[in-house]
């Protein structure tokens, strides 16, 4: 080091503690990235929330106990009427997605096979019942299932059939929630099988495995995380529907998201209401987990 770096602190000794605090102060960026973020979703996700959970442990005219208490839980289990609903609801999940699963792999499968103008516009075709929301699908599915309506009409005026009464039964609003949450898996079920190289199949094929032996060895086990994904995304759709059980269930056929618009617009009961609501919220964690659980074992082995 000469003697003008010396005086002038120009020198490497002087240069190190700089890039030393430039070094240290790297990884706070990413972290101060992250503030507008974690606002929002403490702002919109954890604040609700927290007055949700607090509104569930509060009195209410029907239930009356002293300061913070589980007692609006005790009261909703407790009945076997809301445990029925707590049952429904949680069934009419497992249904659609054990349906959505099958066919939603089958044509994710052959949606891979597919190449320019036909795979746009079977992506475009996929994505419309996303697009017009679930509103139109049920209304057109209220048109479909209607006994004098286009699919069951033709047959009871010719004396085919009776009146089937479609609406308002379980296999109607299996159906129409079906018919609903099929996009879905079926997108999450494309990305993962899409992304599965091509070289492994084939190498599976010059060492003498058939289509069956290839989809068992390889295809299956290496779309497994998607299979996890679609039956979570399938499940929290099917379990957080309003729209189909509402209008084509009725009020014969309650589930917690209808129970809980009960609490709110009839009896005007907001603490049975959140309570119900976390009841919803935790059914589907405990019931997501234990699937995805069984989804994993069932894919290692």
């Amino acid at each position: 080091m000469s003697m003008i770096e010396a005086l002038t602190g120009t020198g490497r000794a002087a240069q190190r503690p700089r890039r030393m605090h430039w070094v240290w102060a790297m990884p706070k960026a990413p972290l101060l990235l992250l503030v507008p973020s974690l606002a929002v979703l403490i702002i919109f996700l954890v604040l609700p929330l927290t007055v949700i959970v607090a509104d569930s442990l509060a009195p209410n005219p029907i239930v009356q106990f002293q300061g913070l208490s589980l007692g609006n839980y005790t009261y909703l289990l407790s009945h076997r009427f809301y445990l029925d609903v707590v049952f429904r609801s949680i069934a009419w999940a497992l249904i659609t997605t054990v349906l959505a699963l099958p066919l939603g792999y089958v044509a994710a499968m052959i949606l891979t096979t597919l190449t320019g103008r036909m795979a746009n516009f079977a992506m475009m075709a996929l994505t419309f019942p996303i697009l017009a929301g679930p509103l139109v699908v049920i209304l057109g599915w209220m048109a479909i299932l209607a006994d004098g309506g286009p699919l069951f009409g033709p047959l009871v005026r010719w004396g085919l059939i009776a009146k089937p009464h479609m609406m308002g039964t379980d296999t109607a609003v299996i159906t129409s929630m079906l018919h609903f949450v099929l996009p879905f898996v079926i997108l999450t079920l494309y990305t993962a099988l899409k992304q599965i190289p091509v070289a492994l199949n084939e190498a599976a094929r010059n060492l003498g495995a058939n289509g069956l032996q290839r989809f068992i060895h390889v295809t299956l086990p290496l779309s497994a995380p998607g299979i996890v994904s679609a039956s979570v995304i399938s499940f929290s759709v099917s379990a957080s529907s309003y729209v189909s059980p509402y209008y084509i269930g009725g009020a014969s056929k309650l589930t917690l998201t209808t129970l809980i618009s009960q609490f709110i617009l009839a009896t005007y009961n907001s603490q049975l209401a959140a309570a119900a609501a976390i009841l919803l919220l935790l059914t589907m964690i405990v019931t997501i987990a234990v699937v995805a659980m069984l989804l994993r074992r069932i894919g290692r082995t």
